[in-house]
């Protein structure tokens, strides 16, 4: 599952970095490999793993998809926003696999008010 997302992420970068003409290939290329990820077999145990990159995958794509059609600056920040939440699930899912400890969040109602 990791290897795939590396993979991903790697034609991610490449593509933020190149000309719009060359988005395209690169964007076949990420559709290749998350085809390749949908139909990888993963134990239950994964299951949400795979969702996030699934997800990620996919909103990464539709973002790109957008930009090479000419998406308003408002709906490419929102896909990318989208994507980068999506990023952060699967790298704390991987973390909570891997029994990395994470650092206790608060949500908006234990904070102190003003």
């Amino acid at each position: 599952v990791n290897d795939l997302m590396q993979e991903f992420d790697d034609i991610a970068k490449l593509a933020a970095s190149v000309a719009r003409e060359k988005v395209p290939e690169l964007v076949s290329e990420m559709q290749r490999i998350r085809r390749e990820a949908e139909d990888h077999e993963t134990p239950i145990c994964l299951a949400t793993l795979k969702v996030h990159q699934i997800t990620h995958m996919n909103t990464v794509i539709d973002t790109l998809i957008a930009f090479i059609g000419g998406a308003q600056a408002e709906a490419l920040n929102e896909g990318i926003s989208r994507a980068g939440h999506e990023h952060d699930l699967y790298t704390l899912e991987v973390a909570r696999l891997l029994g990395i400890p994470q650092a206790p969040t608060l949500s908006p109602s234990a904070t102190a008010n003003p």
